[in-house]
């Protein structure tokens, strides 16, 4: 099928031996009723695509079962694993933490979510630093209004995480953000890519003056910061929560575009390159 073929929201794109491995937030599992996993897709040119190829199924004894959202693939320590977001009617939405041997194959979860019980959280994504794993996620504008971007330290089985929580951001604290529904500031889907230059580069949405966006925060001195904001979003244009990925020598960014209407949602690849401090969107004369 071809990638417009696909409604996806926040496309996920995880490259090993040739192949791009998509995952994200399908149709059927994106808002209410109950659903049950994960799948994924398959590429050897981002425009062709194999699948889709059920990655998760949730049993009983697993206790999320609605609102299965932005999985990412990650590889460590020669397992892949995918971070993604799940809620259930009494608990609070949560990021868990699902492993298997192959890109592929069928993830079972690790023990525990690995975001705080008592609060409402999602979009966990992890990088490691020095030798250690650390995990960013979302606090939601739901509990606290003004989301926040959250740092920890995960334990060396990606099952949880120790420490002390770090804020290391507000959503209003960026220039480009906008109100959400009342006197609230989203948080959504951050991406930490290294530049070659050593800076640290945050993709993260929220909600600008053109609806929903994707824009960036950099660090000069590692994963704790300071984190300084971009004045302008990379991607403005109804379309966000995106990522970072490298395909035949070229760097693009992934997201779903455009938000909405729900059902039209689609990934799109856009090239990047590096400009400094920033990325910027390779523009087609």
């Amino acid at each position: 099928m071809k990638i417009q073929d696909i409604n996806i929201r926040d496309p996920y794109v995880f490259v090993e031996d040739g192949v791009a491995y998509m995952v994200g937030t399908t149709h059927h599992s994106a808002w209410g009723g109950t659903v049950c996993g994960f799948c994924g897709y398959k590429s050897h040119d981002l425009e062709n695509f194999e699948g889709p190829f059920v990655l998760f199924e949730a049993n009983d004894a697993f206790w999320g079962d609605k609102d299965f959202w932005a999985p990412e693939l990650h590889k460590y320590n020669g397992k892949y694993y995918l971070f993604a977001s799940f809620k259930s009617n009494d608990k609070c939405r949560a990021s868990h933490v699902l492993v298997c041997d192959e890109p592929f194959g069928k993830y079972v979860p690790l023990k525990s979510q690995i975001t705080p019980k008592d609060w409402e959280c999602l979009d966990a994504t992890m990088y490691a630093e020095d030798g250690v794993a650390y995990t960013i996620f979302c606090h939601e504008w739901l509990q606290c209004a003004d989301g926040q971007m959250v740092l920890a330290e995960l334990d060396e089985n990606l099952d949880g995480i120790k420490g002390t929580l770090e804020v290391i951001f507000n959503a209003s604290s960026a220039p480009w953000t906008s109100k959400f529904e009342g006197d609230n500031y989203v948080t959504d889907g951050p991406f930490i890519k290294k530049l070659s230059n050593g800076t640290l580069v945050m993709l993260w949405s929220s909600f600008g003056e053109a609806g929903y966006a994707m824009g960036m925060a950099i660090s000069k001195n590692g994963i704790h910061g300071p984190w300084e904001h971009v004045e302008k979003p990379l991607f403005y244009e109804n379309g966000g929560h995106g990522m970072i990925f490298d395909f035949n020598n070229k760097s693009y960014v992934a997201l779903h575009c455009p938000n909405n209407p729900d059902g039209a949602e689609r990934a799109c690849f856009f090239p990047v390159k590096e400009n400094g401090d920033i990325l910027e969107l390779v523009l087609k004369n």
